[in-house]
């Protein structure tokens, strides 16, 4: 009988046919839907690990996505009439950011375990209050909440063009072991979006500020929930090919189980030409 050379690409093959026979015991990239930002494209991805246990949840912008973005106010998004005048002033009745909704990658959402189900990337050409935000920036909103109930914290007449009623609804206090230390409520609630807790100790917050801004976390609530993870990054902080990571302060106790960061992280993808902002550090958490 004649022999056959075991070459070292062909024991590769098996193994690699060995892990999908078995379930697959390989790390993993799962990826979303890519939508057009810019001049080029934003999409969600999941890592997992050879476990199938989740490494980071993230957004990969192509280097395109930053540019050709309106340099000014959207004068369409989260608009009101607040003077009543039967016209919308755009400069001064609308929010004025142009958001950007990415899905996760439909095998996560079927998971369970990953409570993130969805982001929104919205560009500030002009920024948003307090006045060291006022600069060009984007809010990558990783929401734990579904379509449905941001889009029901509706348009209107209060603070940041929020309907009043619903402005009483996102201001209803988280109970304190979901909170992480430092972060409080300073009635920041945006319609379609909701409620800001704002951490009292980012440097840029100091008087006087202890640095510029150049990226920022936040926690998001709506009827007492936390409904949001927020990484605020500045377009000039992007340009500068960042490769690092954050801690996130941590509340003591999570409303839903499943696995979250405990840092975010920003990096510039040289061979991609492209960017990452992802939660990662992932814990698997009880419900309390």
């Amino acid at each position: 009988m004649k022999s056959e050379r075991f070459t070292t690409a062909m024991f590769a093959g098996a193994v690699v046919a060995l892990g999908l026979s078995c379930g697959s015991a390989l790390a993993a990239t799962l990826n979303g839907d890519a939508k057009k930002m810019g001049e080029g494209t934003a999409r969600t991805y999941v890592e997992t690990d050879a476990a199938g246990n989740p490494t980071a949840i993230g957004i990969l912008l192509t280097e395109g996505a930053l540019n050709g973005l309106p340099p000014l106010k959207n004068p369409t998004s989260r608009c009101f009439d607040l003077d009543k005048n039967g016209k919308v002033d755009g400069a001064r009745e609308c929010e004025g950011d142009l958001e950007t909704q990415l899905d996760m990658p439909a095998a996560v959402v079927k998971r369970g375990d990953i409570p993130f189900r969805w982001v929104g990337i919205n560009w500030n050409a002009e920024g948003h209050p307090p006045a060291p935000w006022s600069v060009p920036h984007f809010d990558f909103h990783f929401y734990i909440a579904d379509h449905n109930e941001i889009a029901m914290i509706r348009i209107g007449g209060c603070t940041f063009f929020i309907n009043c009623d619903d402005l009483k609804l996102a201001l209803q206090p988280v109970p304190a072991e979901f909170v992480a230390a430092d972060h409080v409520n300073v009635k920041a609630a945006v319609s379609q979006m909701g409620n800001h807790l704002i951490d009292v100790r980012t440097p840029e917050l100091a008087n006087p500020p202890k640095r510029g801004f150049t990226h920022s976390w936040i926690y998001g609530a709506n009827k007492g929930r936390i409904i949001f993870y927020e990484p605020m990054i500045t377009l000039s902080y992007l340009l500068s090919h960042p490769q690092g990571c954050t801690a996130i302060r941590q509340p003591k106790a999570w409303q839903r189980a499943g696995y979250y960061p405990t840092e975010y992280c920003i990096r510039y993808l040289r061979d991609r030409r492209a960017y990452t902002i992802s939660l990662e550090g992932l814990v698997k958490r009880a419900a309390q």
